[in-house]
């Protein structure tokens, strides 16, 4: 599921900076989508959990300290959340 919810979430944060109005996004979009692409080449890596761990962490940081400001980020700030979710049942279980 976790992966699936970050291949989801990388193809959510494409159309999002395709559809962002505000310039100044856009290069925000291409930094959570690289990061995203680095969360689900992990997620699909055995043995990273602590390393993808470090990662999720990260990218939480990158929405905590971005400030997105047009419509567009909504779809994405839910598929994080999903990833998000999915990680935390995956953590449960370890």
């Amino acid at each position: 599921m976790l992966e699936k919810n970050l291949a989801n979430y990388v193809l959510i944060l494409d159309d999002a900076a395709a559809a962002s109005k505000r310039q100044a996004d856009k290069p925000l979009y291409e930094k959570y989508r690289a990061h995203a692409g680095l969360l689900l080449a992990l997620a699909l890596t055995e043995g990273e959990k602590e390393r993808l761990q470090e990662e999720i962490d990260a990218h939480e940081n990158l929405w905590v300290h971005s400030w997105l400001t047009d419509e567009a980020y909504q779809k994405p700030a839910m598929a994080w959340r999903d990833v998000a979710d999915a990680w935390l049942a995956i953590k449960s279980n370890l």
